[in-house]
């Protein structure tokens, strides 16, 4: 069984609060559950790394603001598929469309350098915004 620690950054006012979760591949039912403990509270949930952001987002909304590659205005997805928990980082280029992403995710050596999981984050963060094109 396959087991992952991350660290979840999230934000409240001015703040950021670190948070750890814990991940286990389930074979059985070929899905991923994530533990995680946020201010006392257990929050459990199950399935692609995706769908539990999009789940922890509405959960958390009234404290909370994920901050990471996830949510951050410069990860993108492969327009082409991408592998569960693997976002890209374009913090170099300003992509208008979907078909600007191709070259950073055709090339092998572009893939892997501008490879994230959905966790990370760097001091390049940016929130997502209307006015800026992000794909996902």
């Amino acid at each position: 069984m396959k087991k992952e620690k991350y660290s979840l950054h999230l934000k409240a006012l001015d703040e950021i609060k670190i948070f750890d979760v814990k991940t286990q591949f389930d074979e059985d039912a070929e899905s991923d559950k994530f533990s995680m403990l946020i201010d006392g509270e257990k929050i459990e949930l199950t399935g692609n790394t995706e769908s539990v952001f999009i789940e922890l987002s509405k959960i958390l909304k009234d404290k909370y603001k994920i901050h990471s590659c996830y949510t951050c205005r410069f990860g993108n997805f492969c327009p082409t598929g991408d592998q569960d928990n693997e976002i890209f980082c374009i913090n170099d280029f300003e992509p208008k469309c979907k078909a600007d992403l191709y070259f950073v995710t055709e090339n092998g050596a572009e893939r892997k350098k501008r490879c994230r999981t959905l966790f990370d984050i760097c001091e390049k963060f940016q929130p997502c915004s209307d006015d800026y094109w992000t794909y996902k």
